[in-house]
């Protein structure tokens, strides 16, 4: 979880942008080794976001939960999550990506 409270800060100005378009940081393979040093670790996610919940169980990579508790216990990044879907990914290049919509919310 150290990662994702290092990386905060970032990803809080990465998610604003990615409204317009897809925002990119790149986090070091060490860090990530780092952060879950289990043999054959899996680094790699895919988490959607749909009104600041969870949509898919991303139990593969815990490092994404992680990145998820991190995320709902920011109270600035929960405010911006409650009206927008959310995706942030991690492939093996150890690039975050952030994708972000608004959601129309049709019962006001």
């Amino acid at each position: 979880m150290a990662l994702w409270t290092k990386y905060l800060p970032v990803i809080r100005i990465l998610l604003k942008k990615s409204i317009n378009n897809e925002q990119m940081v790149s986090l070091g393979k060490m860090e990530l080794r780092a952060a879950d040093n289990r043999k054959n670790a899996n680094y790699s996610f895919n988490l959607e976001i749909v009104k600041g919940k969870m949509q898919n169980k991303i139990a593969s990579a815990p490092i994404g939960k992680d990145l998820f508790t991190i995320l709902s216990g920011d109270p600035s990044v929960t405010d911006f999550m409650r009206h927008k879907n959310i995706t942030m990914s991690i492939g093996s290049t150890a690039l975050l990506k952030i994708e972000s919509t608004l959601v129309e919310d049709l019962s006001q």
